[in-house]
């Protein structure tokens, strides 16, 4: 018995559009695994052990703020960091009262980036407050997240000649 051509039984059209909805999302998925900080592609680090850029600014700025200079000296490169607990002796009386960080300057190759952060800090011999900037210049090797800073503060003078 020939049947007819059109019982013949057809195919939805649904198998053929899902296969690209799949690839669609896998890709998705796959894309937004991949974080972002500052531009750089940040691949997590199963121990915790580095920080993204801008996790590593704002906690050396914040210890920095809180007078910690020994946690803060942790981010300095080791061969800058007598230097830099030389520099934080100016600052042993300071009290900081806020501070502010101004956009980050990136290079070409994401390996060294430029923020200037402002301070506003007191002493306890001084009754007024007056502004500290520091510029941090962070670098890195590679596209490791190992990120260190080098430090320079203007305006300690004020600091100084009161």
């Amino acid at each position: 018995m020939l049947s007819h051509p059109r019982s013949v039984a057809r195919r939805p059209a649904y198998p053929m559009l899902l296969k690209p909805l799949v690839l669609a999302i896998t890709a998705a998925i796959v894309i937004s695994s991949v974080g972002c900080s500052f531009g750089e592609f940040h691949f997590s680090d199963p121990f915790d052990r580095e920080y993204s850029l801008g996790e590593a600014q704002h906690r050396y700025t914040t210890l920095v703020r809180f007078g910690d200079f020994k946690r803060a000296s942790d981010f300095v490169n080791p061969d800058d960091r007598a230097f830099f607990m030389k520099s934080m002796k100016n600052l042993d009386e300071a009290r900081f009262t806020e501070y502010e960080t101004g956009t980050v300057e990136l290079d070409d190759e994401r390996a060294r980036a430029t923020i200037i952060v402002t301070y506003t800090i007191y002493t306890p011999s001084i009754p007024f407050e007056f502004e500290v900037s520091e510029t941090q210049v962070w670098t890195r090797d590679g596209i490791s997240n190992n990120w260190q800073v080098f430090s320079t503060f203007e305006g300690l003078h004020n600091l100084a000649a009161n």
